[in-house]
């Protein structure tokens, strides 16, 4: 699918068919993530992939949207420590950028596969962290379910025009 195309054609799902992605397909999504630049190339992000169906549903109950989604077969979830990452001479810290970038990155190579997926925002992260082991000093800002969508939506329509949200030179 060529770029525009899968920019256009990316959409949040939340009703997915029961069917696991094929494995090869799961790893070129992940490979795209890897590729993804990060601050001062530190490479923080982390994934974990959760494909058991009785974790799949612990980290749905963690999620705790049943009322918005039909659950997927599966996860991915991202993962970075603060020290995965670095800060700029404002002390803006730089690992939610990083982790925002490689997971965009994951998301669009998803759609590129023909898969569906919805970056998930609203979770708890504390129950997240218990369910997959993760380690105190990561924190978990990324998860999205991946699977075929039931249904495709067409391409993105809803947005503002570029006349309202960019500016030359000045505000």
């Amino acid at each position: 699918m060529e770029f525009y195309d899968v920019v256009r054609k990316r959409r949040s799902y939340r009703v997915y068919k029961p069917d696991i992605p094929e494995e090869d397909k799961i790893n070129r999504i992940l490979e795209a993530a890897r590729l993804a630049p990060t601050w001062a190339n530190k490479q923080g992000m982390e994934y974990i992939v959760v494909k058991d169906p009785e974790t799949v549903k612990r980290v749905w109950n963690a999620v705790g949207q049943s009322q918005k989604f039909v659950e997927a077969p599966m996860f991915i979830v991202g993962i970075i420590s603060e020290s995965g990452s670095g800060s700029n001479s404002n002390g803006i810290k730089y690992f939610p950028l990083d982790c925002g970038i490689c997971f965009e990155h994951l998301i669009l190579a998803a759609t590129a596969e023909g898969l569906a997926t919805c970056w998930i925002g609203w979770f708890n992260e504390t129950k997240i962290q218990e369910i997959l082991d993760i380690p105190k000093k990561f924190r978990v800002l990324a998860l999205t379910p991946l699977g075929y969508p039931v249904k495709e939506k067409g391409e993105v329509k809803d947005r503002k025009p570029l006349e309202e949200i960019v500016h030359f030179d000045k505000f």
